[in-house]
């Protein structure tokens, strides 16, 4: 964190002893804690500290008949966005790369703070004048709403300016809120859901599947689904009904089913625009559902834990953003384990098939993950070999070693 040479022996040991997190203390207590006290120190020592700096949480140990330093955790406190920070790996590498990209972040908001004083300074100069009032109306006109519009019949030149002038201040502050909510957005702390989506924007899918654009009306679209994919749907279908009822109800259903798409593969299908809108949705969220999972699996193994939940993405990632909140969730309205200690995973699938630990009649991967919908077909992940999956897992495995190395 800091260099401790030449500093002073007692704040040396007040530094130390703010790193332990007391035995009945959360994350969040021990932030509460030693916050104020650390921002003190380095502000009383400010030639050994910069301004902004962070502390790692350290759990202590009692071990003969004394108190010693304990290991790290994942949580930090950082000085720089005043908050408590749970980090990737809990390394001062890991540390440091937050500490930094907060400071970077701090100098962004610093320059779009001036920038928004000089653009304010703009848009007086702008609305002081009587052309470029009309010249800003003119080229938003068309693109106003109801709750914009006015109608100036009846006014006189002076009236026809003032609204003219409430209008463009209307749509001006309207701008500036977007872009205020955007910055907000992308300089705001990476959080898991960023690094998600990060990967989702990276992660390979061709731009038929993703449903791009907005209708306004009905139109004529390319199928996201290949001719192949097609096939593949139709067999799986087809071998569902198989498995799940008998010879005689099977060929009825199937019979039915194939009725339904006699017509057989279309290149080009038409769209309204809520189906259009509601097919990227669904298909956005099982991408994000699937990248989620992938990703929390990943980063709990590291931690020495085996997560053995699946939900919506959001869920996940709030189990992995703060684990002891969530340790414990619901989904689908029942509550489960969201994840148990790798040592005792295989306990713990034991007792969830009500069989004694240990069994030999249960088959246990510990790296391989349940079956879940994955590019429309159900998958199971195999953390173990990267290439013993689906064509879009691989890709995703791909683009996590890119981004996170």
């Amino acid at each position: 964190m800091v260099r401790t040479d030449g500093l002073n022996p007692i704040v040396v040991k007040v530094l130390t002893n703010l790193h332990y997190r007391y035995s009945n203390e959360t994350p969040k207590m021990w932030c509460s804690r030693i916050r104020v006290p650390f921002k003190k120190l380095i502000g009383y020592n400010s030639k050994f500290f910069s301004k902004h700096e962070f502390i790692h949480m350290t759990e202590r140990s009692y071990k003969d008949g004394e108190f010693r330093p304990g290991g790290r955790t994942f949580h930090i406190y950082c000085t720089a966005c005043d908050s408590l920070v749970f980090i990737c790996e809990n390394t001062e590498n890991c540390a440091n790369k937050h500490l930094n990209e907060c400071i970077a972040k701090i100098e962004k908001r610093r320059v779009m703070h001036y920038r928004s004083i000089l653009w304010k300074r703009k848009i007086n100069r702008a609305l002081s004048s009587k052309n470029e009032i009309n010249k800003l109306y003119n080229n938003n006109s068309y693109y106003l709403n109801h709750t914009f519009r006015i109608s100036l019949n009846g006014c006189d030149e002076l009236q026809a300016v003032a609204i003219k002038k409430e209008i463009v201040v209307r749509i001006t502050n309207s701008a500036i809120a977007i872009q205020r909510a955007w910055r907000a957005f992308k300089l705001g702390p990476e959080t898991w859901a960023k690094r998600v989506w990060n990967i989702v924007r990276n992660d390979g899918t061709p731009d038929r599947k993703k449903y791009l654009g907005i209708l306004s009306t009905r139109e004529r679209k390319i199928n996201p689904q290949t001719r192949e994919e097609y096939a593949l749907f139709i067999d799986e279908h087809v071998n569902n009904y198989k498995r799940a009822y008998s010879e005689n109800l099977a060929q009825k259903y199937i019979k039915e089913f194939l009725a339904e798409r006699a017509t057989g593969y279309e290149e080009y299908k038409y769209y309204y625009p809520n189906d259009w809108a509601e097919m990227k949705k669904y298909h956005l969220n099982k991408r994000l559902n699937a990248v989620a999972y992938i990703v929390t699996f990943i980063k709990f193994h590291q931690q020495g834990y085996r997560f053995v939940a699946y939900g919506d993405w959001s869920f996940m990632l709030k189990c992995l953003a703060n684990p002891e909140r969530h340790r414990i969730g619901k989904v689908c309205n029942n509550i489960v384990v969201c994840f148990v200690k790798s040592s005792e995973y295989a306990r713990y699938v034991c007792k969830k098939a009500g069989k004694a630990f240990p069994c030999d009649s249960l088959e246990i991967d510990y790296f391989k993950s349940g079956e879940f919908p994955i590019e429309g077909k159900h998958n199971s992940i195999d953390f173990s070999d990267l290439n013993n999956n689906c064509e879009y897992v691989q890709r995703v495995f791909q683009t996590i070693d890119s981004l996170f190395k």
